[in-house]
């Protein structure tokens, strides 16, 4: 049963998906070990871009009228070499996890676009990193998965990176 729906984000709610995206780098500090802002926020740095560049994708996740998350894709040239698309964030709200709606609104974005996707986790964030494996199970979506680090600004130490990279064509992987 389908009751999720994903919407555009549009510029007039851009103090919702920057809210949003303050509670997602919430989630994410116990991974990434990002440190509150003086102002008691985490750094949305270059989010805003989402809302004015037409090669960033940012969707609303609702379900039942409400909205319960997000989930950000990117084009060239936000993307690496011969990679079409990048699910670059998604985010649900605590209390809607753990109920198929994250998969739901998932299948919803790659109903909406062809090529060839990249995927990546922050390899200790083991919740993120399962929900993509069971995705990829369910879906039956081969994929080929990497792994390096990189340095994350402003956070201490350099972060594990796994990345799972696959085609999908006319809304089917190959």
């Amino acid at each position: 049963m389908m009751n999720v729906q994903i919407t555009s984000i549009l510029p007039e709610q851009k103090e919702l998906f920057l809210n949003l995206y303050n509670l997602y780098l919430y989630d994410l500090s116990e991974f990434s070990g990002e440190d509150l802002r003086k102002e008691g926020t985490y750094d949305p740095t270059n989010t805003y871009l989402y809302l004015e560049r037409d090669e960033l994708h940012p969707f609303l996740i609702q379900h039942e009228g409400k909205v319960i998350g997000f989930v950000l894709v990117c084009s060239p040239p936000y993307v690496p070499k011969d990679v079409d698309y990048t699910v670059q964030e998604l985010f649900l709200v605590k209390k809607y996890r753990g109920q198929g709606l994250a998969a739901q609104a998932v299948d919803l974005v790659f109903a909406q676009f062809e090529g060839t996707f990249q995927v990546e986790q922050l390899a200790n964030n083991a919740a993120a990193v399962s929900f993509w494996k069971k995705y990829y199970e369910q879906h039956q979506i081969e994929y080929t998965e990497s792994e390096y680090s990189i340095e994350i600004d402003n956070i201490a130490g350099s972060h594990r990176i796994l990345s799972q990279t696959f085609v999908r064509v006319d809304g089917i992987e190959v």
